[in-house]
């Protein structure tokens, strides 16, 4: 029997449309915030709390539905169900939220947006926890596994670079008023639910072959258990660590994404040109994040991890000072270029790593559990990152802004850009150094993959044996 399980490289490439179903969504979600501020009239602290709520409450159902997940094996096998219904949900919640009625009162608006974002998260959990896990029923072989990374970077690729592109210079100016305008929103979330769930349907035909039984582990009677969840967490070193570096990574991804429209809209005071710099910088970026993820497939994907931190992190430093000192917009932009194109490379890497650890897993405790896996580190990732919509909010409540209307192109106070450019630079160094301090206890490497996967094929060939010597006393007794 081969050593590795592989899949073909376009069912692989279908396959990651089920994160890009979800990063769609997500595309969506960053102007939550702006949404709910500028046309609802609702407060920015009081949003990013309840926001934070809502990921603190996504976190919880992480476990729950993971555990599901790995106990289910139907007709139509262990995670087709859940990416389907998890993305009805997620887009008929998320079309609701950017459609809000106008006519409901302060506390009406406070109630309905945060209601369907309550439905939003159950769909999302639903469905990113299959991308986790969908993974590492398509292949084992680590010459692939990097793969996954490299078309999710094309994906978000287009998705958030070329979304801000449309939304900002295509679609915005179209509309009076631009993003303030409510029609806006109510085509773009619209837009954005009818490519969901393409997305979502292409990705279903790319792991229709693998979600069967025989790709589900080494031992089919291994009995689950909820509680496998505190022996994991207690025993497995890399899942640790990597939720860690992930982690803070993720919070400082997602709080930069919070406030980059202002760092166009008042610190440059050029909101339009935040379109123009994503389709100019789109394709380099690109090309970026796929050389450095080849690059991942020879030499280990910790390795590369790694390095892409500690370069993400002097630029963020260049970044910083470049805007305390008002450089000129176009050393800015570059820099900032800079930065995207090595989190480009570490940001995708984190996915593949999670199908390491649960195949560490299995080889550590026997059991085949990559939806516990998967979103016990969501859990986790959760947790930390659900902190950024916070920080944003008090961002600009420190900045003094936080009940008011930002307007575009316009400047706001020193006091502004300093809290916007802490938000964009200064947590994201937190966050790399405690990635790197992460990676020091992250023993996953190329070569101990190697080693396991050695040692798990073989465990799966004496199984294989095991089972025929057992049909073949029957047949002799028959």
């Amino acid at each position: 029997m081969e050593m590795y399980n592989r899949s073909k490289s376009y069912k692989i490439g279908l396959f990651v449309l089920n994160n890009s179903a979800t990063n769609l969504a997500l595309f969506l979600t960053f102007y939550y915030m702006y949404y709910t501020q500028n046309i609802l009239g609702l407060s920015s602290v009081l949003v990013g709390i309840i926001a934070t709520m809502m990921r603190l409450f996504d976190g919880i159902t992480d476990p729950i539905i993971g555990y599901f997940i790995d106990k289910t094996n139907g007709r139509f096998g262990k995670f087709r169900p859940f990416m389907f219904v998890g993305n009805i949900i997620i887009v008929s919640s998320l079309f609701a939220i950017f459609n809000t009625p106008l006519a409901l009162s302060q506390m009406g608006r406070y109630i309905w947006t945060t209601s369907f974002y309550v439905i939003y998260i159950i769909g999302y959990t639903f469905q990113t926890a299959c991308t986790k896990g969908g993974q590492v029923v398509l292949t084992n072989d680590p010459k692939q596994r990097p793969l996954f990374s490299i078309f999710d970077t094309i994906y978000n690729t287009i998705i958030f670079t070329g979304g801000i592109y449309v939304l900002m210079s295509l679609v915005s100016p179209r509309y009076e008023g631009g993003l303030i305008n409510p029609d806006l929103w109510n085509f773009v979330s619209f837009s954005i639910a009818g490519l969901s769930v393409l997305c979502t349907i292409l990705a279903i035909f790319g792991i229709w072959e693998k979600d069967r039984a025989e790709f589900f582990g080494v031992k089919s009677d291994v009995k689950l258990r909820f509680s496998d969840y505190v022996d994991v967490l207690k025993n497995n070193r890399a899942i640790q660590m990597l939720t860690i570096a992930a982690s803070t990574d993720k919070l400082a991804g997602n709080a930069m994404k919070g406030v980059a429209v202002y760092i166009f809209a008042n610190l440059l005071m050029n909101s339009k040109l935040q379109g123009d710099y994503s389709a100019l910088t789109g394709i380099p970026i690109t090309i970026m994040g796929i050389c450095g993820l080849f690059w991942a497939r020879k030499s280990g994907l910790k390795k590369s991890f790694v390095v892409a931190t500690w370069l993400g992190m002097f630029s963020s430093i260049i970044l910083y000072i470049l805007g305390l000192t008002g450089a000129s917009t176009t050393l800015f932009l570059t820099f900032m270029f800079i930065q995207q194109g090595f989190n480009a490379v570490s940001n995708p890497i984190v996915i593949p790593m999670i199908a390491d650890i649960t195949d560490y897993e299995l080889y550590r405790s026997g059991k085949f559990i990559p939806g516990m896996m998967g979103t016990l580190f969501s859990f986790i990732d959760k947790f930390v990152s659900s902190l950024s919509t916070m920080i944003v909010g008090f961002a600009l409540a420190y900045a003094g802004v936080g009940n008011s209307i930002i307007a575009p192109n316009t400047f706001i106070s020193p006091k502004f850009n300093s809290a916007i450019l802490f938000v964009y630079c200064i947590i994201p160094i937190f966050g790399y150094i405690a990635s790197l301090i992460a990676m020091k206890y992250y023993e996953l490497n190329s070569e101990k993959m190697a080693e396991i996967q050695e040692i798990l094929n073989l465990q799966k060939n004496k199984s294989a044996e095991d089972e025929e010597n057992i049909i073949d006393e029957d047949l002799e007794l028959a």
